[in-house]
């Protein structure tokens, strides 16, 4: 025992029991107290371990959080930038001019009443040129455009080249009926140059383009009543309305209402308000009525023979876009969408172009119109088109679009802040550096464009194959370093390496087109339309709108006017229906073609009568004649000459 617990123990045996169990009793209230100090202790300690514990996850959660914050501000702002870039900027190409004006100094402006494209160009007619040609021109004239290839000279060249630099406007008005007007005021020419001392040497041509107002007319047709036989029983001749019986309606103000919807893009309440400036109080809900029954029953059997022609096409064009339409039998809000199709924009054929209204974007719609179709499919990367090429067991191959691919990498490219940089830097980008690669693709391709097939494919595998080779071996060098990239350039390489495949696929054949452009071109007149009038109340409208632009988008490719078409159809078409719609005379549908001979000739009976038509309304006047000399005037000059 220690000294101190033995001095301890000697005091307490000299204290009486009393003292030592008070001494106890305090001691045992001091242990107690300090136990349940040393509880409270523990206790606090493990809230305040607690707390720490959720204070620590919770600064992790908002690290995690505020990074995930920080990538959405970056999305919205790359939208934004994007968003504002569509709207108010220049598109990829245009960008790219001006980051080389400093090299390529813009060409002069040229007004358009001044100069335009010579007379071959400007009649839409397609110069076809060999390769040997091309490759000719390259030797000769050491130039990156070919002579005869559209667009290969500048507009200093127009100028000073050989033959007619007529302006499209001038040639235009020459078409167009015209009144004849001699502007000549005798008082004044007499003041200014002396009674009998002027005479008209020749006249200077000038034209002005007017308008008539009122187009609309009425054609009050009387059908006889007949008496006969001595009892005079009357008897009326029946008058039926070609197109819809009891109505008002003609081919030509449902063709004209056709085309200002579909070609203008003016809705039908905005059509019914002009009709009713113009003295005409036809309101939108006839209008929706006629389209609705007649687009349907007339167009209908044309575009299914169009479409049977364009399958056995090799060469197919795709693209699809959204449509809303109201009362689907679906919730409020779900879109359908318009697919595209189309013949092949290098095919040497008559382009023919369908738009088809589905509820959905899935591939059943591909199965069911490809389910006899060999050929070449130029689409997008939409899941959809790969599936329906696997499917087909080699029927179909899919060829990839060198358009989408530009612009994976241009989005990239914009996103960034291009204000506060060099022209320098821009350059150096890897998004520039690929674009620029693509656009010498593009500017080698361009000039194939008027060739055959075959000379095509040879001249694209002599000098395009080398720059899509250099493009790619650039992005899969791109692909391996270690370099940081954005989010969006690694989407942007990521869809070229994944589409290598199709992007290279034109190569193989000459009718392939290099993207699917001409599809978007398509489209783009069908969102024109859809910005003006939103959405279509039913699927009946849906269909009518997958119809009329299928017929006015095919117009306009085979360069024809799409009033002229449509007019056409409404007077052609009833004759090869029966009272019920049913169709009696499917061999006659290949005259109801754009190309058809039948519609030429049609189209210039139209200009013959018009011609006729405005002579009537317009009479030449007599060529006017300067006033003779006076007679007093001559006597005095005879006088004078004697004298």
């Amino acid at each position: 025992m220690r000294a101190d617990e033995e001095r301890f123990y000697e005091e307490a045996r000299k204290l009486d029991w009393e003292s030592l169990l008070s001494g106890y009793v305090d001691l045992h209230m001091k242990y107690e107290e300090l136990l349940r100090n040393q509880r409270a202790n523990e206790r606090i300690t493990t809230e305040g371990v607690i707390q720490f514990q959720q204070l620590k996850k919770d600064y992790e959660d908002a690290l995690i959080e505020n990074e995930q914050l920080k990538k959405t501000v970056k999305k919205l702002t790359d939208q934004l930038e994007l968003k504002n870039r569509a709207i108010f900027g220049r598109n990829t190409e245009k960008f790219l001019d001006t980051l080389n004006a400093s090299e390529n100094p813009p060409k002069e402006f040229e007004d358009e009443s001044q100069t335009e494209d010579c007379e071959e160009e400007s009649n839409g007619s397609r110069i076809i040129i060999s390769l040997d040609d091309y490759k000719k021109s390259l030797e000769e004239n050491g130039e990156d455009n070919p002579e005869g290839h559209k667009g290969s000279k500048s507009g200093k060249d127009r100028k000073s080249g050989k033959g007619s630099k007529i302006s499209r406007l001038l040639e235009s008005l020459k078409e167009l009926p015209a009144q004849l007007i001699y502007d000549l005021d005798i008082d004044k020419l007499n003041n200014d140059y002396g009674e009998g001392n002027w005479r008209i040497a020749m006249w200077h041509e000038h034209y002005v383009v007017e308008k008539i107002e009122k187009p609309l007319y009425v054609k009050k047709i009387l059908t006889p009543v007949i008496s006969s036989g001595l009892e005079h029983v009357m008897t009326t001749i029946p008058y039926k309305n070609p197109l819809k019986d009891r109505t008002y309606i003609s081919a030509s103000i449902l063709a004209d209402i056709l085309y200002r919807k579909f070609v203008l893009a003016l809705p039908f309440f905005r059509q019914a308000a002009d009709y009713s400036m113009q003295g005409l109080e036809l309101s939108r809900q006839v209008i929706i009525g006629w389209v609705n029954e007649l687009v349907p029953l007339i167009m209908t059997p044309v575009i299914k023979h169009m479409t049977q022609l364009m399958l056995l096409c090799p060469y197919h064009n795709c693209d699809e876009t959204y449509l809303q339409v109201l009362h689907d039998g679906r919730a409020p809000g779900t879109k359908g969408f318009l697919w595209v199709h189309s013949t092949g924009e290098l095919y040497d054929g008559h382009p023919i172009i369908i738009f088809i209204y589905e509820q959905t974007r899935g591939t059943d719609h591909l199965r069911k119109l490809l389910l006899e179709f060999h050929g070449y499919l130029t689409c997008d990367a939409y899941i959809s088109y790969h599936v329906i090429e696997s499917e087909s067991e080699g029927r179909i191959s899919v060829t990839g679009c060198m358009m989408h691919c530009r612009r994976y990498f241009a989005l990239s490219l914009f996103v960034n802040d291009l204000k506060n940089m060099s022209e320098d830097e821009i350059m150096q980008m890897p998004e520039t550096k690929v674009l620029m690669l693509i656009r010498e693709i593009y500017h080698e391709e361009m000039k194939l464009k008027n060739m055959t097939a075959d000379d095509r494919l040879a001249a694209r595998k002599e000098f395009v194959a080398p720059k899509v080779e250099a493009l790619f071996v650039y992005i899969h060098e791109l692909d391996a370093s270690d370099e940081l990239r954005s989010e969006k350039l690694s989407k942007a390489v990521s869809y070229a390496i994944n589409q290598e495949k199709y992007l290279r696929r034109f190569l193989e054949d000459g009718n392939i087109p290099i993207d699917n452009g001409s599809s978007e071109r398509y489209i783009s007149s069908y969102s024109r339309g859809r910005a003006n009038w939103l959405f279509a109340d039913t699927l009946v409208g849906a269909n009518v709108n997958a119809a009329m632009y299928s017929i006015v988008e095919t117009a306009k490719a085979n360069k024809v006017n799409p009033y002229e078409y449509i007019k056409y159809l409404l007077e052609k078409m009833p004759k090869h229906l029966d009272d019920e719609g049913n169709v009696v005379d499917p061999e006659g549908f290949e005259e109801m073609m754009p190309w058809s001979e039948s519609f030429h000739e049609y189209v210039k009976d139209i200009n013959k009568t018009r011609r006729i038509l405005y002579s009537g309304m317009f009479p030449e006047p007599e060529i006017p004649k300067a006033p003779k000399r006076v007679k007093s005037i001559a006597l005095v000059d005879s006088g004078q000459n004697s004298a």
